[in-house]
């Protein structure tokens, strides 16, 4: 287990994250207005990654569309 109890991801989610996400380029905010509304099943912030940015990047863009009322 890693951090806040949540399982490491394996390589190649972890190597999925980073190529299927902007988070060097946009922020989790502008990724939801953009792509949000057909989001359905996020389970990217239910993992732990080693690159911290990567992490909190896809742990603010679960916070974000779960407070729009997103089920994940």
């Amino acid at each position: 287990m890693a951090s806040e109890g949540r399982p490491r991801a394996d390589p190649g989610r972890e190597a999925r994250a980073h190529a299927f996400f902007p988070w060097r380029t946009q922020t989790p905010a502008q990724y939801v207005a953009t792509y949000g509304a057909a989001m359905i099943g996020y389970t990217y912030d239910a993992y732990s990654y080693a690159d911290a940015g990567l992490e909190a990047w896809l742990l603010e863009l679960g916070a974000l569309l779960r407070a729009q009322g997103r089920r994940c």
